[in-house]
């Protein structure tokens, strides 16, 4: 798994999004604490996976330059993005931003969750079209934002599942 995502190092915007995105959602999966898996992560799993997170790996990854060039995006992402049906879904992304910019600090697992919201909004319809080149922008950043979301996630996975996984994770912040 963290082959996968060193290896997205190499890869274009779009196919990076694509495989990030997948390993990110298999380890929500595996992290929740029914154990089931599904095609999407649920917001249990997503809560187990960030209750694992100290409060400084949130803040860090929340403060990142990625994630505030995507909530302050101009034109704003909530104008861009469609819901599951195609059609506008301002409201609920406006939302999920408005709690990522306000809870940063107060309260980053809420942040973080709102941050995953919009995640998944964005490769919900970037990933299904071809991208034009205002989602080349909105790309490179979820890429950016979900490759240290990827490395942190796999970093809380419980090293008796995958055992060398602690040390590649080791490794992998020593390249840093």
């Amino acid at each position: 798994m963290l082959n996968e995502i060193i290896s997205t190092r190499s890869l274009p915007d779009y196919d990076a999004t694509e495989v990030l995105w997948a390993t990110f959602t298999t380890v929500v999966n595996l992290t929740n604490d029914a154990g089931k898996n599904v095609p999407e992560h649920d917001r249990q799993g997503l809560e187990s996976l960030i209750e694992k997170f100290s409060e400084d790996e949130m803040q860090r990854l929340l403060k990142d330059v990625s994630v505030d060039s995507l909530v302050f995006l101009d034109p704003p992402l909530e104008t861009v993005l469609t819901g599951p049906e195609g059609t506008a879904d301002e409201v609920s992304t406006m939302r999920a931003i408005g709690t990522l910019r306000s809870s940063r600090d107060s309260d980053p697992k809420e942040a973080l969750i709102n941050l995953v919201k919009v995640l998944e909004r964005i490769c919900a319809h970037v990933l299904k079209e071809v991208p034009v080149a205002f989602d080349k922008e909105i790309l490179s950043l979820t890429r950016k934002i979900l490759y240290l979301l990827c490395i942190l996630a796999v970093s809380k996975l419980k090293t008796d599942m995958y055992p060398d996984l602690q040390r590649k994770t080791r490794e992998t912040d020593a390249l840093k």
